[in-house]
Parts: C-alpha cells; structure tokens; sequence
C-alpha cells in the first residue's frame, strides 16, 4: 500500500468518526448518561448512574420516543472498540493476584454459578417474552 493511500485511510477513517451524525448519536448517549447520573445524585440510588442512564436510553427507544438511526452509528463505533475497554479492568485484576490466587476455588464457582443464572434466567425471559 502505497503511503498515500494509507494516508488517504486514515482521514477517511477520521472523518467517519467525527461525522456529524455521529457526533449527535454520542451526544443522544451521553444526555442519557448524564440524566442517569443526576437520578443517582438526587435521589441517593446505590445504582450506577451509567446504568440508569442506559435504562432511560432503553426505555425511550422502546417507546419509540427516539429513533433507532439517531443512536446506531455511536453504538456501532463503540462496539468497534468494545475490547479496549476490558483492558483497565484485566490490569486491575493483576493487583490482586494474590488474593486470586488464595481463592481461585470460590471465586471459579461464583463466576461459574452467576454465568449458567445469567443463562438461565435469560432463556426463561425469551421464552416468556420471546421474538
């Protein structure tokens, strides 16, 4: 590849990203995260507010009280990315190595155990509300 072309790439690529429709799809997210944080604040919830925040998001795309479209290339441009945003939290995990290691045992079965509820109350959710 020649270096013009892979120059030519990358604005490409940058300019994508920075589309404006883009931009509003980010900025859609980030009120609804910002309106999430400011329920938690108010009324003292031990619920994240970025959790909150996607309930809302959810909530309102249900409803159809906001276009999928508005919301889709955001979302896509961070699923792109989704497995960076695991790195923090592998890291973290090697400061406790020790304490992993103590432990391996039930911490194995917790993740073991939380995994096959997760899939199980998944299914009976699909089955009850199905597609």
């Amino acid at each position: 590849m020649s270096r013009y072309k892979f120059l030519n790439n990358i604005r490409h690529y940058i300019e994508d990203l920075v589309s404006l429709k883009r931009l509003k799809a980010f900025l859609y997210i980030l009120v609804f995260l910002g309106i999430g944080e400011l329920v938690r604040f108010v009324f003292k919830l031990p619920i994240s507010g970025n959790i909150i925040g996607m309930l809302f998001l959810f909530i309102a795309l249900k409803q159809k009280w906001i276009n999928l479209d508005k919301i889709k290339p955001a979302s896509d441009k961070l699923l792109e990315f989704l497995v960076l945003f695991f790195i923090p939290y592998g890291v973290g995990l090697m400061v406790y190595f020790d304490l992993i290691r103590d432990y391996w045992l039930p911490i194995s079965i917790a993740i073991i155990a939380s995994t096959l509820l997760t899939l199980y109350v998944t299914a009976i959710i699909l089955q009850k509300f199905g597609k």
